[in-house]
């Protein structure tokens, strides 16, 4: 279960920061800082569970990459929808 919550948390916040970052792409600025810390996210959340709840490690994987790509295909169909209606 901890395993899953860190996956949660640490999937959740780069979520939040590549779609912070593509937003403002679409605005035609571009920030940076969301692009770059998003990459630290997976490995900063597997170490945290590594060190915290080492048998849950691929919980916490399987939960981070879920979230992202659950989030990433969400986003992708609200905007299409946004688009055509």
């Amino acid at each position: 279960m901890a395993g899953i919550l860190i996956g949660l948390v640490f999937g959740g916040v780069q979520l939040y920061l590549l779609l912070l970052a593509v937003n403002a792409l679409a605005k035609g600025t571009l920030k940076v800082w969301p692009l770059a810390a998003q990459f630290f996210c997976p490995l900063a959340g597997l170490i945290l569970c590594a060190l915290a709840a080492r048998a849950h490690l691929i919980a916490c994987a399987v939960t981070m990459s879920a979230l992202l790509l659950g989030g990433a295909a969400v986003k992708f169909i609200s905007v299409r929808k946004g688009k055509k209606g």
